[in-house]
């Protein structure tokens, strides 16, 4: 092992290189923070939610009657590991060298760059795939399962969820593909519902292949259509049907968020399948849109010295980059 034999590899252009637009979109960072452990432990603490307790009302010179403390909770387990390795070929090597005398003529350095940092774009790109499609699960299912279809390390054996109660899991009155489905109602129906748990939703979270579904619904149309007093053709947007939430006495202050989360698992024999991990029929309701931390703990390689002399190494968030040859 020793350091990276592409010349244009080091510290300062890989991390030029991961604020570039190589790196690729995802959504879990909009509804996820990043929290830094300093073990392999993670942790969570749990508690009673809904409206407030009320005081009592006393005479004077009496004690204040003594209310009970939320029920605290923990949940914790192992932070596993989540890694990604890709090598250059022997003809990706030869097209590099052709390369990198090509440039010295002035040609088009770009394409030299692309091949250089393609493995560094890969791997950052898994990584984040692999939270994307974890946060996007959690988010649409309460938890998740790995098995050989979308994972060739760790096998679960059962569901692994993050606590959501039963109660808290609603089933849409007419599925939303059928004619007399009515989304814009369940909607309501579930704010209202959590509204008396003492629970104020501001979000709702949805595919947008599912938004399609709701914006077609006849129900919805009519109520939209009404409320605007418009007769002519109508056309239904996201933008129309938050404005439309936010008017309307039970959903005031809701709006709805659309998601498209797209990643690629590749299986032990090197197929790759396109997914979605967003569960297409669920819709997450949400009190506000941060609703979780991705808790990294620390990496060996990040602060061993000998290893830094023989690899060209970057952290950026939680994934530690490493390219040696």
């Amino acid at each position: 092992m020793e350091r990276s034999l592409i010349k244009q590899v080091n510290r300062k252009n890989m991390g030029a290189r991961l604020n570039s637009r190589k790196v690729k979109p995802v959504f879990f960072p909009n509804f996820f923070g990043v929290k830094q452990k300093n073990s392999l432990k993670w942790e969570t603490l749990t508690g009673e939610k809904g409206a407030p307790v009320i005081a009592d009302v006393i005479s004077f010179d009496s004690s204040a009657p003594q209310k009970k403390r939320e029920v605290i909770g923990k949940m914790s387990g192992d932070i596993p590991k989540t890694a990604v390795k890709r090598g250059m070929n022997e003809s990706d090597w030869n097209e590099y060298q052709q390369l990198s005398r090509d440039c010295e003529g002035d040609s088009d350095l770009k394409t030299l760059l692309d091949l250089a940092f393609k493995d560094q774009d890969f791997v950052y790109n898994a990584v984040r795939g692999r939270f994307e499609w974890w946060c996007m699960q959690l988010m649409s299912k309460g938890g998740f399962v790995l098995n050989s279809s979308n994972n060739n390390g760790i096998v679960t054996e059962e569901f692994v969820g993050c606590g959501m109660p039963n109660e808290n899991k609603k089933v849409a009155a007419v599925d939303w593909s059928k004619s007399t489905a009515d989304g814009l109602q369940d909607i309501e129906d579930t704010v209202v519902a959590a509204s008396a748990e003492g629970v104020t939703i501001k979000y709702v979270v949805m595919r947008k292949d599912r938004f399609a579904l709701l914006k077609k619904q006849k129900a919805v149309i009519e109520k939209v259509r009404g409320w605007i007093n418009q007769k002519e053709k109508l056309t239904i947007s996201k933008k129309v049907i938050n404005e439309y939430l936010a008017a309307q006495e039970n959903t005031e202050g809701v709006q709805i968020v659309l998601v498209s989360p797209s990643v690629r698992i590749e299986n032990a024999a090197h197929q790759r399948t396109t997914v979605n991990p967003w569960e297409a029929a669920n819709i997450c309701f949400l009190e506000d849109l941060q609703c979780g931390d991705v808790q990294h703990g620390p990496i060996a390689a990040e602060h061993s010295v000998e290893y830094k002399k023989k690899a060209s190494t970057l952290k950026k968030d939680f994934v530690f980059i490493s390219k040696w040859s």
